[in-house]
């Protein structure tokens, strides 16, 4: 009866075309991740050849200053770099190995510290205020207990959700490989050593670590849609949390995933994050697995108090 229950509920995200919103805003903002990694290949090449060509007119060794080592200093104007010619033809190999097909993937799975929570957030609002709106949830209270209705929205969000991110994955990464063709005819991509260059953990591992993003904020947003019945609201308080509000240390969210993303992914490409403030293995993971307890436990003590009837 569970399973007949979620197929309903997987059918009804389809026919009410909030997967689609979602597949389609997330491949939308994966593809600009890979435009901007184009950009910045194209842009930081063009350094390159400037600083090439400085050289050149003034009778320095270039060879002598690409087999050194360069230094990169920040300060409030920007920064400085020290032999800038090898730091941009780093930089440069850095960008085509992060487009190249072989670490493509893992830079779409290191966007979703950025994009997920947003995306995710957006998926779990509609899946819960979708059903205020269209006041369809008198007519499934009624077809099912509250509690197996909780159940049930909370399994669509897995399935969903790992569906939406395997096919838009594989929309960009196609669409991705077309770049990087495209690339490679406008940037002499074999005179830049890109063999230099190590995936750090698997892409499995990546991937699934991305996965968990996705039902952490899903949850959050399903549970926020919950409480304002509306989804404007809720996507106000996740940008509000995520893109505005400063990282609040040992016991934030952020932090918590930021530790674990330090470790999982390797950022070749335009792709980064902040580095977390003092936290532990332990303590990142009791902050993790407590929201998403606490979101379960709330969202399911909502849906079994509330009146179907309320508006």
């Amino acid at each position: 009866m569970m399973k007949k229950y979620v197929k309903q509920e997987l059918r009804w995200g389809i026919n009410s075309k909030i997967y689609y919103i979602v597949a389609i805003f997330l491949s939308l903002l994966f593809v600009l991740t890979l435009f901007l990694n184009y950009s910045a290949v194209i842009n930081t090449y063009d350094s390159y050849l400037k600083t090439e060509n400085y050289y050149v007119e003034n009778g320095l060794d270039i060879e002598k200053d690409l087999a050194g080592e360069y230094n990169l200093e920040e300060n409030e104007n920007g920064g400085t770099v020290s032999n800038p010619i090898l730091y941009y033809k780093d930089t440069v190999s850095r960008h085509i190995y992060a487009a190249s097909p072989k670490y493509m993937l893992s830079q779409l799975l290191e966007s979703s510290i950025l994009l997920f929570p947003l995306v995710f957030g957006i998926l779990g609002l509609l899946v819960a205020s979708t059903d205020f709106k269209y006041k369809t949830i008198k007519l499934k209270t009624v077809r099912m207990d509250r509690s197996t209705l909780g159940i049930v929205k909370q399994l669509s969000i897995v399935f969903s959700s790992f569906i939406i991110l395997v096919i838009t994955l594989i929309i960009s990464y196609l669409i991705g490989w077309i770049m990087y063709i495209k690339l490679s005819s406008s940037i002499p991509i074999e005179e830049f050593n890109v063999g230099t260059f190590n995936a750090s953990s698997l892409i499995i591992v990546k991937f699934i670590f991305a996965y968990i993003i996705a039902l952490i904020f899903a949850e959050i947003g399903y549970t926020l849609g919950m409480i304002f019945k509306n989804s404007i609201i809720g996507m106000i308080v996740i940008i509000v949390y995520i893109y505005i509000l400063p990282n609040l240390g040992r016991f934030d969210l952020k932090n918590s995933y930021f530790y674990f993303a330090r470790k999982v992914f390797d950022f070749y490409g335009v792709v980064s994050v902040q580095s977390p403030k003092e936290t532990s293995l332990i303590v990142s993971t009791l902050i993790i697995l407590s929201v998403i307890i606490i979101s379960f436990i709330a969202n399911m003590f909502i849906i079994v108090k509330r009146s179907s009837f309320e508006s």
